[in-house]
């Protein structure tokens, strides 16, 4: 089967939707042909990722075409779709490819849609703009305190909901990561026939690990609480940081750590506003994906306060590695966590409640040790990535025997 995965985030990884296509084409790239379509990126101004460097990542096993670039985080999408629509056909054609598979909320093939719609055209749906809409609105952060490619959504939201809705109507072969999602698009959109796969991450390589004190930022005999993710508003980090706050008062022993792209000084303003002493958190920045492992292992507790969430790489990531997980109760999350068995469901927007767990496990550290077993064992037996790719690969290969989705 020759495959294309058309996939503006890749590497260096950036987001889920990244995460996402990593996955697939290291295991699909096992048995078939696997052709990424992608941009090049630079990420918290560091050094692009040569072609060279990808393909060693792959073992050379995947065709790789780099047909664009991206120096930001929301307009370089517009400049994807057009490179798309230039070049994705002669790639196809060059290339004899059976199945393209895009995304939304990229919907990097759009143009090409307006043209026509092909059965052997696959969307994955990760997130949809109602939901980042809901969630950035949900921050209560000013406009000017909104990250970029927040205020863009905002701003465009009428526009952008139109092409999502044209979009997916476009799309014959529809996959969801969450039952959430599907649900969604089932009540809201009159879709029908979808297909639910969760997200599956690498069990292998995220596994826990001996924590070690060589790694900057987390060099603390305390225990660390992290948050990995970009720092955008819909992430809940100024809930984290009310919460951070009330848990400094009740103990010294913890320290906080960020793991992620586009960390800025308005973080560090609203921490010190929140009274939260600078030794008390690090920002470790961007992590490439293969080291975020380690990072995981030398975490005690890891925690995702978002006010929307679809079905999160990161909360798979900790649990796989053997770190505690505490993560709002919303989206797909509560499809990914049995409360109080392998993790923590807290209301969303409240930080009184995310530093009584957050509290509550760093007093009770066998807790942390029964939630992080449990966690690492419903990983395996649910969300591995090669559960993901193999679920994948049966849905394109009812595509091209004709067969009903």
């Amino acid at each position: 089967m020759n495959i294309a995965l058309i996939a503006p985030e890749f590497l260096p990884n950036w987001g889920g939707a990244g995460t996402y296509t990593i996955e697939l084409a290291k295991n699909l790239s096992k048995k078939h042909n696997v052709h990424v379509i992608t941009l090049r990126r630079k990420i918290d101004n560091g050094s692009v990722y040569s072609e060279e460097k990808i393909l060693d990542f792959f073992d050379n096993m995947i065709h790789l075409h780099t047909i664009s670039e991206a120096n930001d985080t929301f307009l370089y999408n517009a400049s994807f779709q057009y490179a798309c629509f230039k070049h994705l056909p002669e790639i196809c054609r060059e290339n004899s490819i059976d199945i393209i598979h895009a995304d939304v909320p990229h919907m990097s093939d759009v143009m090409l849609r307006l043209k026509k719609t092909n059965k052997n055209m696959v969307t994955t749906v990760h997130t949809l703009l109602e939901g980042h809409k809901k969630g950035i609105l949900a921050s209560g952060l000013d406009f000017q305190d909104m990250a970029a490619s927040e205020r863009y959504t905002l701003g465009l939201f009428p526009i952008l909901k139109v092409i999502q809705k044209f979009y997916l109507k476009r799309s014959p072969t529809i996959i969801t990561v969450s039952n959430w999602i599907k649900k969604m698009l089932e009540h809201d959109y009159g879709i029908k026939g979808l297909n639910m796969v969760h997200n599956g991450i690498d069990h292998e390589l995220f596994s826990p690990q001996k924590k070690t004190d060589r790694i900057e930022g987390l060099n603390t005999n305390k225990p660390v609480v992290l948050f990995s993710g970009r720092f955008i508003a819909l992430k809940g980090i100024n809930v984290f940081a009310k919460a951070m706050r009330l848990v400094i008062n009740e103990t010294k022993d913890v320290h906080f750590a960020f793991a992620g792209p586009e960390a800025s000084q308005k973080w560090v303003r609203m921490f010190k506003a929140e009274g939260i002493p600078s030794n008390c958190y690090s920002f470790l920045g961007y992590i490439p994906h293969t080291e975020m492992p380690e990072i995981y292992s030398n975490s005690s507790i890891f925690v995702l306060p978002s006010l929307t969430e679809s079905f999160p790489f990161s909360i798979l990531e900790a649990m796989s590695s053997g770190t505690a997980v505490i993560a709002s109760n919303v989206g797909g999350v509560p499809e990914m966590i049995d409360n109080e068995v392998d993790g923590m469901l807290v209301h969303p927007g409240n930080p009184q409640i995310l530093a009584e767990k957050i509290l509550f496990l760093l007093e009770n550290e066998s807790e942390i040790k029964k939630i992080s077993g449990r966690a690492r064992e419903r990983i395996l037996e649910e969300f591995t990535s090669q559960i993901m790719s193999d679920k994948t690969e049966k849905i394109y290969e009812r595509i091209l025997t004709g067969d009903t989705i």
